[in-house]
């Protein structure tokens, strides 16, 4: 009795889901998070693909116990840490091979005393 189907016109390619204190929806085809209430009802959206965004292709995310939600960026090949709000926080990584560095970040999680792990593509 609980489902409930939600629609927004804006929604394309819906990629990743997250639930806390609100529902957490990342699109990939109109790369953008939208932010909804338990109800189902749009609160906000958020980072929307293009020149000066801070997520250019965001892939994947996970939710830290503050809320803020940490993205996987394969265009950038770094993640990115935003406030509820969607305030950019800080941004870890870049392209590459060594510590701290990714190639298409994804499969995101927050370990119980919130360090971030993930997984990159080995870079040949």
């Amino acid at each position: 009795n609980h489902l409930r189907n939600i629609t927004l016109q804006s929604m394309s390619r819906p990629s990743d889901v997250k639930v806390s204190r609100d529902i957490y929806l990342l699109c990939l085809g109109n790369p953008c998070m939208h932010v909804l209430t338990l109800e189902g009802d749009k609160l906000h959206s958020l980072i929307t693909r293009g020149e000066g965004m801070s997520v250019l292709r965001p892939q994947f995310f996970c939710l830290d116990p503050l809320n803020n939600f940490v993205i996987g960026d394969d265009e950038s090949h770094s993640i990115r840490v935003f406030s509820p709000e969607g305030n950019l926080l800080h941004t870890i990584g870049r392209k590459g091979r060594k510590q701290r560095m990714f190639s298409m970040p994804h499969g995101i999680t927050i370990t119980p005393n919130s360090r971030i792990v993930c997984e990159s593509n080995i870079m040949t």
